[in-house]
């Protein structure tokens, strides 16, 4: 049966093939992939398994694991004693103008690492996540990256600064996968990282995502640069009004390795064209009718459709699967809304499994009818 199934699959894969093409996509950075936030399916990829070093893409762990470990209830509106020394900083490097003794606000401590990349933020948040917990935020980093199964990832510090030769790395897909989980769990984050400017003590810090404004839809996620890493960019746009017909569709990009600033956001529109010319959602309406032909009810049928529309994501030339199974138990009495089998749809990035759902009351035949049926059926049978 596995083996017949893989078959079918095949067939269905060789044929969409044959019958759509997808458009290329010209990406200049080293390292590129295109995710489904709904799923995490990979929709395009470049040497994405390559381990590259990540600069302030950092800063994205450094806010999933304080934010993980300690709770973000009322975590946002809790406050911190600054105790960094800003002269370890260079006068060139982005940090949040607070000085040692003053009383930081942790939410803006994240807005200044997500905004603009501010380097003392994730070194506070680690100093606060120390008197919290007395763990040690770095190690906490690694681990989390094991419990999302970042294999290739690995932390050295918070804030993604090169430190003498050891530098902070990670894989595109890797990356990807972290901004997934993210935008699962703390959907917060995109108030924060669509924010065009952060305004801090009189002084106001433009984002360094070029981005927000200029593309509808994008709303994140974070910006790194290093001579190591050269410029990256995780990035994310809400496609639901567009290409998404409507109904969710959401992507994250990563480029890694870009040679200039300009270039990773050029990749980054590439990349987002790619995904608008060539892939669109497929609505699977909850006006379609499933039947089931079962001489054990009355009336010999079944109808089924499923509970509410939904959705499924298709190259645009594709021609998606549907199969409905009927439920091989259907054994006792059918009350409305009762699951009576189940959709199946697949398409050459996606697949999705729906409920049928039974749209009427159907009582099952006793014995005496349907052996007064069966009566009826010889009878008829020679030719009375």
């Amino acid at each position: 049966m596995k083996k017949l199934a893989k078959i079918i699959l095949l067939k269905f894969l060789l044929f969409n093939l044959l019958f759509f093409k997808v458009q290329a996509v010209e990406i200049n950075s080293k390292s590129a992939i295109i995710i489904n936030a709904q799923n995490g399916h990979v929709l395009y990829e470049k040497n994405s398994n390559d381990v590259r070093a990540i600069a302030s893409l950092t800063k994205l762990m450094t806010f999933y694991t304080y934010i993980d470990e300690l709770g973000y209830e009322n975590l946002l509106y809790d406050n911190y004693k600054y105790n960094i020394d800003n002269s370890k900083y260079s006068v060139d490097m982005p940090i949040l103008p607070v000085n040692k003794g003053e009383v930081v606000k942790i939410e803006d401590l994240f807005k200044s690492m997500l905004v603009f990349s501010a380097n003392n933020a994730p070194e506070a948040l680690a100093d606060s996540f120390k008197q919290k917990k007395n763990l040690n935020l770095v190690d906490e980093m690694n681990l989390k990256a094991k419990d999302i199964g970042l294999n290739n990832t690995h932390y050295f510090n918070t804030n993604g600064l090169t430190e003498g030769e050891r530098y902070n790395t990670s894989t595109a897909k890797e990356q990807a996968k972290l901004a997934y989980e993210i935008l699962k769990k703390y959907r917060f984050i995109l108030d924060y990282t669509s924010i065009k400017q952060f305004q801090y003590n009189g002084k106001t810090f433009d984002s360094t995502n070029w981005l927000l404004g200029k593309v509808e839809g994008l709303d994140g996620l974070k910006t790194g640069y290093t001579k190591e890493a050269g410029y990256c960019f995780i990035g994310t746009i809400d496609l639901s009004k567009t290409i998404g017909k409507g109904m969710p569709l959401r992507i994250i990009t990563v480029v890694l390795g870009s040679d200039t600033k300009d270039n990773r956001f050029k990749d980054t529109l590439n990349l987002i064209k790619y995904i608008k010319e060539n892939y669109e959602n497929h609505i699977i309406n909850n006006d379609n009718e499933y039947i089931i032909y079962n001489n054990n009810y009355k009336g010999n049928k079944i109808v089924g459709k499923i509970k509410e529309k939904d959705y499924i994501l298709k190259n645009k030339n594709e021609k998606i699967e549907i199969k409905f199974i009927p439920s091989d138990n259907l054994t006792k009495n059918i009350e409305k809304n009762d699951v009576v089998g189940k959709v199946l749809i697949k398409s050459s990035v996606d697949t999705k499994e729906l409920k049928v759902l039974a749209t009427d009351n159907y009582r099952k035949k006793n014995l005496f009818e349907r052996l007064i049926e069966k009566i009826k059926q010889i009878i008829s049978g020679l030719g009375w």
